[in-house]
């Protein structure tokens, strides 16, 4: 099975089941892979050829997900960006990046605007929800290929870059770190070391324009987990989807699970359906530790990794030092 395939695999074969939910509104694999064949084929229509690079700035939404995965299938790069970033952090990025396609959030356009259309052309800026009051920006809803079009038949390259994750290191300056279909499928099966499969129930909260949310919403959908998609971080939305869909997997920050923790602790949610709780992206405090798994009931497991090393460096139940 090729990396592509690989990555796709549940699209194509668990059509009627839930890939995620947001809000009352469910998705179906059926559901998801027909919208990631229409913006596909949209997408080639319009030019869009293997190696183009677009830009993604939205926080978690279901067209997220879609313009990830359309990306995939026509073999354009996949460049998200940070949605705290301003325009002066954004112009650099999208210079070096020069977009053939920006598809953004309406609310984030702003930071966005000022770019020239030397980087970014005036007819390639898409917004997926509401008015940006920008003559120059259109509804991404025109990307869409006619339902009834020829399936797409790309002969996609596992080793070509298909995503590139901004990331600061020890520099403060942003780079890019690229990773393949290959590496991304790879990624997306060391899950099952996490204990993540269609047994569980994922809460999505990591934003998918970083390593953590991306490489978690494509495991889920890889190993068949179930998942919430939560738009922004908000620890009382969490917990109160913890509670409502019986959660039982999440993976966060040390800062959001001690907002977690002081959330839980000023209202009390059940929350006794969680089982795999996982701790990343920086140094876990003890104290953390010990106040989380008292209060949740679960232990913090921690992962060491990084962008570039999209499978963990280290993965035990010690989250402290």
């Amino acid at each position: 099975m090729t990396s592509a395939t690989t990555l796709s695999h549940r699209l194509e074969t668990d059509t009627d089941n839930v890939a995620f939910s947001r809000n009352n509104e469910i998705w179906t694999y059926g559901r998801l892979a027909s919208e990631i064949e229409r913006l596909g084929r949209g997408l080639v229509e319009r030019g869009i050829r293997p190696g183009d690079r677009v830009a993604l700035h939205m926080a978690n939404l279901p067209e997220l997900i879609v313009a990830y995965h359309a990306c995939f299938r026509v073999g354009a790069i996949a460049a998200p960006l940070n949605i705290r970033f301003k325009t002066a952090e954004l112009r650099p990025l999208l210079q070096r990046l020069q977009p053939a396609l920006y598809v953004g959030q309406a609310a984030l356009y702003n930071q966005v605007a000022p770019i020239e259309s030397s980087t970014l052309g005036s007819n390639c800026r898409f917004v997926v929800d509401g008015s940006a009051n920008d003559s120059r920006v259109q509804l991404w809803t025109g990307l869409f290929a006619e339902r009834n079009g020829q399936p797409l038949r790309a002969a996609l390259d596992a080793n070509a870059p298909a995503v590139l994750l901004t990331t600061f290191g020890t520099t403060g300056q942003p780079k890019f770190v690229t990773h393949t279909l290959a590496t991304l499928a790879n990624t997306a099966e060391l899950f099952e070391h996490r204990d993540l499969d269609s047994d569980q129930i994922v809460a999505l909260f990591c934003p998918m324009m970083h390593a953590s949310g991306l490489f978690t919403m494509l495991a889920s959908i890889r190993l068949g987990a179930p998942f919430v998609l939560i738009e922004r971080f908000q620890p009382d939305t969490i917990l109160d989807a913890i509670e409502r869909h019986r959660c039982t997997w999440f993976a966060g920050l040390p800062f959001m699970l001690a907002a977690l923790l002081e959330r839980q602790r000023a209202c009390e949610r059940d929350v006794n359906s969680l089982r795999t709780c996982i701790v990343c992206g920086d140094v876990c405090p003890r104290w953390l530790e010990e106040q989380f798994s008292s209060i949740f009931g679960v232990p913090l497991r921690s992962i060491w990794a990084s962008t570039e090393d999209a499978g963990s460096l280290t993965y035990s139940l010690q989250s402290g030092p």
